[in-house]
């Protein structure tokens, strides 16, 4: 097959394409407010909390990866779905062509999501993936002879993968990989990808969840 005859057919399936399609991506930025109340009060001696926390905490699906009891610390982590402990907004994608008309409508912090995006360079398939390790620094306090202070503040690392496969000109898929972190109370935004750059917010559930195991 000639040089002309491929960039002849490599045009016609453009036209194919693309004739009289129209696309639309929207991002819708996080609602949560990152101010989380992270510690809680108990009215007991800091030994009988801490002697009930640890079995517990123990019997979820998180890791304890370390614990000290002479200082009250305890190290924790989460690794899987993210959606449930950080709001990433929402990504609105409107596709029409010959094939008729998609809207794509997810959490930016969903574990996992194919679409499609049409823009002026063309049509592309997406797959994402998003997962979150987050380490959890729970410290008790004695406060009183009978009081004891838990905090739990958590440093999130979150990840990113994006296969990216331009359909319009049949390109193979490209692959970007992208991890943020931040702090309980704070946020952190992956780089643009084709649109806005997607901001993330813990939700404090991760904290809340873990000082309701501790009483």
């Amino acid at each position: 097959m000639t040089f002309y005859r491929i960039r002849f057919l490599t045009s016609m399936i453009m036209v194919i394409t693309l004739g009289g399609c129209t696309g639309k991506l929207d991002y819708i930025r996080p609602v949560t407010d990152p101010r989380v109340e992270n510690s809680k009060i108990i009215d007991k001696h800091r030994e009988a909390v801490w002697n009930a926390a640890v079995p517990t905490l123990g019997k979820q699906f998180f890791v304890i990866n370390n614990l000290d009891k002479s200082s009250g610390f305890i190290n924790l982590s989460y690794t899987g779905d993210p959606e449930a402990y950080v709001d990433c907004g929402r990504i609105v994608s409107y596709v029409k062509n010959l094939r008729g008309e998609r809207t794509y409508d997810f959490a930016g912090a969903k574990a996992e999501q194919s679409y499609e995006v049409m823009n002026d360079a063309g049509l592309f398939f997406i797959q994402r993936k998003m997962s979150l390790d987050g380490r959890v620094n729970i410290v008790f306090e004695e406060i009183g002879p009978d009081r004891t202070r838990v905090t739990a503040n958590t440093r999130y690392v979150l990840s990113r993968y994006l296969q990216i496969q331009d359909l319009t000109r049949q390109y193979s898929g490209q692959n970007t990989n992208n991890s943020i972190t931040f702090n309980s109370g704070s946020g952190a935004s992956f780089p643009a990808t084709g649109g806005r750059a997607t901001e993330c917010v813990a939700t404090g559930k991760l904290e809340r969840d873990i000082l309701s195991l501790i009483n």
